[in-house]
């Protein structure tokens, strides 16, 4: 949260089992340090490749709502669902949170936002490979969607939504199962007419 920097790290170094090149400024090498990582925990899938299949796993997602035709196996057994205000307080001792798989999945089909937001467009961008745990990809979302149906009992309102910013993850085992899905996390609450809110609270608005 600072722009100033402390004493540069000119070799790889271990911090909580995470390597970083740094130089003098605090400016990470991005590829040697996503490589030293790939290295330190062998994990298989290239980046290009995880990207491709974070893609894949939000195509998928189209399918939701129908348990007859999504493929649910994109979700690892040990699955978990985070997002600002879901899944419970953060742990200090390393304990997982979250919804579970079927948490999750009940719970984004106990309503559809397609139906009421048929125009629904995240647009999705910003794609890449955290360079301290290859196997988690982050991207982006600035979602917007007109209000014309209904929402869970609520009338459409026709309004034009746009929702900020926000960051979201996946993080996937080595069979290319997502483990852990993070949403909602918005970068500027100023942007958008949502209040600042993003994630489902941005539908509800």
């Amino acid at each position: 949260g600072s722009f100033q920097h402390a004493t540069p790290l000119r070799r790889p170094h271990t911090l909580r089992a995470l390597l970083e090149v740094t130089d003098q400024y605090g400016f990470v090498d991005e590829a040697a340090t996503l490589q030293a990582n790939r290295d330190r925990t062998g994990f298989p899938i290239a980046p290009d490749d995880l990207i491709a299949r974070a893609k894949e796993v939000i195509v998928k997602n189209q399918n939701l709502q129908d348990p007859a035709v999504f493929d649910d196996s994109i979700y690892a057994d040990n699955f978990r669902f985070v997002a600002p205000f879901v899944g419970g307080a953060t742990s200090t001792t390393g304990e997982k949170i979250g919804f579970t798989k079927a948490e999750f999945l009940a719970s984004l089909r106990s309503f559809d936002l397609l139906k009421a937001f048929p125009n629904l467009n995240n647009r999705y961008h910003a794609f890449r490979v955290d360079v301290f745990e290859p196997n988690r990809v982050w991207f982006q979302t600035r979602a917007k969607a007109t209000h014309t149906g209904e929402l869970m009992g609520a009338a459409a309102t026709g309004k034009a939504l746009e929702l900020p910013p926000e960051a979201l993850s996946m993080t996937f085992n080595e069979d290319g199962q997502v483990e852990l899905f993070t949403v909602g996390y918005v970068i500027d609450r100023t942007a958008g007419n949502t209040g600042g809110l993003g994630g489902a609270f941005g539908y509800f608005r």
